[in-house]
C-alpha cells in the first residue's frame, strides 16, 4: 500500500476540466477537416435552431452538430436511416465526457439516398417551373464571345477549344473553377453570376454563350450541378447556356434548366457554332441559285429587245402610208376647192339669167354668199383639224419609233455586236469565228480585230 501511494505521489495531477482540455486540443490538432460516411440516427431539431444527430455503422456511434448559422448546408434530407458523409472539424464535449463532430458540409451518400434526394429537388423545381420549355433562351447562331465554366487541368476545355477551332473559331474565356468537392458548388455559380455580371468597358468581352461542364464520373462526382444555388444560377442567367456535364448517359438537374443540354463537352461545342466549311458551301450554293434567274432574265430581255428591233425597222414603211395619204390629200384640197367655186358660179350665172325679180334675186344672192363664206369657212376649219391631226400622228409615231428604237439602249451603254456584213453576234462562239468585228455604239461603229480568246 506504501509503495503504491508513492507512485501516486510521483504523477502530475490534473483537474477534470484541465483533462478535458487537454484532450480537446489533442483532438482538435489531430483532426483537423475529417470526411466520415454512416448511417444517420437519433435526430433532434430543438428550438435553438442547431441540429443534433448520431452517425454509426455496426460497431460505433459518433455524435455530430450542425450550428444554426452554417452555412450552404440542406438540412431537409436528414432523417434516421438515411446514408450520408459529413465533413466537419472533430472535438470534445467536456459536459458530457465525449468527443463529437462539429459539421460543415453534409450529403446523401448511397445511390439509393442521394437518388431520393435528387428527386425530391427534381419535383420541387418541376414545381416552380424552372424547367419550363418557355424560359428557355434561344441560342445565338454565331457567338463571337463563348464563355467556359470548367476545371483548367481537365481535358474538357482543351476538348471544348480544340473542336471550336475545328468548326469555327471562336474567342473564348475560361472560369476556372473547381467541379466536385467543397465548395465546388458556390465556385460554378459564382463564375455564372460573375459572366453575368460583365459591363462594357471591362478588360474582357462580355460572353455571349456559356457552356457549364466537366467529364465523366460517379453520381457522387457530379453531385455539385445538382445543387439548388448552381440549378438558380443557371435558370437566372441572361447569358444562354449550354449544359454539357458527364457523359450521354449521366444526367444533373442543371441538364433541366440549361438553355440546351448537349451530352459531351465535345459535343457542346458542336452546338454552339456551325461548321464553317458547311456554311461557306451553303451561301456559294444559294449565291448560285440567285444569280442563275438573274442571267437568264436578262437573257430574255435581249432576245425580246431584239424582236422589238426588227418590229420597228417596218414602222418607216407604216407610217408612209399615212404621210402619202396626207400628201394626196393636201395636193388635191385647191382642185375640189376650185371645182365647188366654179359650181357655185354656174348656179349664180342661171339665176342671173333667170326671170326672178331683181331684188329677190339680191337677197337669194346674199344668202348663197353668206352660205359659201360659211362653207368655206368651215370647210378651212376642217381642213385646219385633219392637217392638226395628221402632224400629231405622225409626231406620236415618230416618238413611238425613236423610244423603241434599239439606238435608244446603246444611249444607256450598251453595245451591239456584229460582223463585217454587219449583221448580229449573238454569242462568243460566233465572234470567235470572226476575224474583224463592228461594236456599235451610240456615237457610231469601231472596228476591232479578234485576237485571242481568254477565258
Amino acid at each position: 500500500m506504501t509503495k503504491l501511494s508513492d507512485n501516486l505521489s510521483n504523477l502530475k495531477e490534473f483537474s477534470v476540466s484541465q483533462l478535458s482540455t487537454l484532450l480537446k486540443k489533442y483532438i482538435e490538432e489531430g483532426f483537423t477537416f475529417i470526411k466520415i460516411r454512416g448511417e444517420l440516427g437519433r435526430v433532434s431539431r430543438p428550438a435553438s435552431g442547431h441540429i443534433y444527430f448520431d452517425l454509426k455503422d455496426e460497431r460505433s456511434v459518433l455524435a455530430c452538430i450542425i450550428w444554426r448559422n452554417t452555412k450552404n448546408v440542406e438540412s431537409e434530407f436528414i432523417k434516421e436511416g438515411l446514408e450520408v458523409s459529413a465533413v466537419g472539424k472533430l472535438t470534445t464535449f467536456s459536459g458530457q465526457s465525449r468527443y463529437q463532430l462539429i459539421v460543415s458540409d453534409i450529403a446523401p451518400a448511397g445511390a439509393g439516398s442521394m437518388m431520393a434526394m435528387l428527386e425530391k429537388r427534381k419535383k420541387k423545381f418541376i414545381e416552380e417551373g424552372l424547367f419550363d420549355s418557355k424560359r428557355k433562351k434561344v441560342l445565338p447562331f454565331l457567338p463571337k464571345v463563348i464563355g467556359v465554366v470548367t476545371s483548367e487541368t481537365g481535358a474538357v476545355f482543351s476538348d471544348i477549344l480544340n473542336r471550336l477551332n475545328e468548326r469555327f473559331p471562336r474567342h473564348v474565356i475560361l472560369w476556372p473553377v473547381p467541379v466536385q468537392g467543397k465548395d465546388s458548388s458556390e465556385k460554378i455559380a459564382e463564375a455564372i453570376i460573375g459572366f453575368n455580371s460583365i459591363i462594357d468597358g471591362w478588360d474582357f468581352p462580355r460572353p455571349d454563350l456559356l457552356i457549364v461542364g466537366r467529364g465523366g464520373g460517379s453520381l457522387e462526382d457530379l453531385w455539385s450541378f445538382n445543387e439548388e444555388i448552381v440549378v438558380r444560377a443557371v435558370s437566372q442567367s441572361k447569358i444562354p447556356i449550354i449544359s454539357a456535364v458527364g457523359h450521354e448517359t449521366d444526367n444533373t438537374l442543371i441538364d433541366y434548366v440549361a438553355d440546351r443540354r448537349a451530352p459531351t463537352p465535345t459535343a457542346a461545342a458542336e452546338i454552339a457554332v456551325p461548321e464553317r466549311k458547311k456554311l461557306l458551301e451553303k451561301t456559294n450554293d444559294l449565291g448560285e441559285r440567285l444569280i442563275r434567274p438573274i442571267f437568264s432574265k436578262i437573257n430574255q430581255d435581249w432576245k425580246n429587245l431584239d424582236q422589238i428591233g426588227k418590229r420597228l425597222e417596218n414602222i418607216k414603211y407604216i407610217l408612209a402610208d399615212y404621210i402619202q395619204r396626207f400628201d394626196i390629200s393636201v395636193v388635191r384640197f385647191p382642185d375640189i376647192l376650185i371645182n365647188y367655186i366654179q359650181k357655185k358660179k354656174e348656179q349664180l350665172l342661171l339665176i342671173k339669167t333667170s326671170v326672178i325679180e331683181v331684188e329677190a334675186m339680191g337677197k337669194d344672192l346674199l344668202v348663197k354668199s353668206s352660205l359659201l363664206k360659211a362653207l368655206g369657212k368651215d370647210l378651212s376649219q376642217q381642213i385646219d383639224d385633219l392637217v392638226r391631226n395628221k402632224k400629231n400622228m405622225l409626231f406620236n409615231d415618230s416618238r413611238l419609233h425613236d423610244s423603241l428604237s434599239y439606238k435608244r439602249t446603246l444611249s444607256r451603254g450598251y453595245t451591239i455586236v456584229r460582223d463585217k456584213k454587219m449583221k448580229l453576234v449573238r454569242n462568243k462562239g460566233a465572234a470567235i469565228e470572226e476575224k474583224i468585228l463592228n461594236i456599235e455604239f451610240e456615237e457610231g461603229l469601231l472596228a476591232v480585230k479578234v485576237s485571242e480568246l481568254k477565258s
